[in-house]
């Protein structure tokens, strides 16, 4: 089997990440793998040094004919092959490269990483009847998409959800002796972009009605300067400049995530399957989520974690004071955490979903 990732960012980011995981097992399973992407040296060396073929093109979107051209010239000598693109405008281009070439054995699959309302213009129509396969990455942006009557086959349309590569012997980080964190505080933990989406205001102003509690807000993460500097102003107004640490980026993440007691996601709009979550329930840790997004596709109240309306600062300081105040409560959603995510939400298990995609 041969597969070409078509990835069009300027920057590496969640998407090329992805790229990166999935071609790495399909590799491991044989599978001649070639990417597609911008002339971008950082992107271009990531995946040449993990032994992928790489082929720059402009990529411009789905006016860029050039780039059909270019990839159509590749595709036609290749025999049976998938095209797997990431967004519409690059399956544009792979469904325009399929029909320049000579080569009738390639299907087009994309994979639909936003929660965004489907267009139904004549271009879409003509690219909906085109693919093989429209994959969503959560029930929500199946549904957020199919909310404006797109004209598509319903047999093409399905859902797997993103999952995260956990490897093998995470070590814990020693945050408490870094950041001077006492042994009986409680450690929660936010981890990801710095953004107001990420409900991050809403979090401060939680735990500015829980002064009398014994934790730490671990901050991981990098924003805009003017937003960090937002929030740590807001920390020094409402008196949390002792309980708020702001670690800024740390990579790898992991071993961060696993020195926490939990995990809180407050965003205030709908993620189609956010990852920071899947990673605190990889290490055992119970997650405090918003209910907004695909995260309450797999958390579950009162079972792996808590889940709290969108902006409400009220509801979220309630579910932090149990979970820094109940230790057994903690221990019991963690373990269900770590039990459902090696059960259906680990990456052997997306891989195989993935695999079906492409038969």
């Amino acid at each position: 089997m041969k597969i070409f990732h078509i990835v069009s960012n300027k920057e590496w980011g969640g998407g090329e990440q992805y790229v990166y995981d999935l071609s790495q097992h399909q590799q491991a399973d044989g599978i001649e793998i070639t990417i597609f992407c911008k002339p971008v040296e950082a992107i271009v060396q990531k995946y040449t040094e993990a032994g992928m073929k790489v082929l720059p093109l402009a990529l411009g979107g789905a006016l860029d004919m050039k780039s059909a051209w270019q990839m159509a010239k590749f595709i036609s000598k290749a025999g049976p092959c998938t095209i797997h693109a990431h967004n519409f405008k690059d399956a544009f281009t792979a469904c325009y490269a399929r029909c320049l070439s000579s080569n009738k054995q390639v299907r087009v699959v994309m994979c639909r990483h936003l929660t965004r309302k489907g267009k139904n213009t004549l271009l879409y129509r003509w690219l909906y009847r085109h693919l093989d396969r429209l994959i969503f990455d959560s029930e929500l942006s199946k549904s957020a998409f199919l909310s404006t009557g797109p004209t598509i086959d319903a047999d093409k349309l399905g859902i797997v959800h993103t999952s995260i590569v956990v490897p093998e012997g995470v070590t814990t980080a020693d945050i408490r002796s870094k950041y001077q964190i006492p042994d009986d505080c409680v450690i929660g933990m936010f981890h990801g972009r710095l953004d107001p989406e990420k409900g991050l205001d809403t979090l401060l102003d939680a735990l500015a009605l829980l002064k009398d509690k014994t934790f730490r807000l671990v901050l991981v993460g990098r924003g805009s300067e003017e937003y960090t500097a937002h929030l740590k102003q807001v920390v020094a107004e409402q008196g949390l400049s002792e309980k708020v640490i702001f670690a800024g980026f740390v990579h790898p993440v992991l071993p961060y995530v696993a020195a926490a007691d939990f995990g809180i996601l407050a965003s205030t709009v709908q993620e189609g399957c956010p990852l920071s979550p899947q990673e605190y329930m990889s290490q055992g840790h119970p997650v405090i989520v918003t209910d907004n997004g695909g995260q309450r596709e797999y958390v579950v109240q009162e079972q792996n974690g808590l889940l709290v309306p969108p902006g409400d600062a009220q509801a979220l300081a309630e579910a932090i004071a149990r979970l820094i105040d109940d230790a057994p409560l903690r221990q019991r959603l963690g373990q269900q955490a770590k039990a459902d995510f090696d059960d259906h939400l680990n990456y052997d298990h997306f891989y195989a979903k993935i695999k079906r995609v492409y038969s």
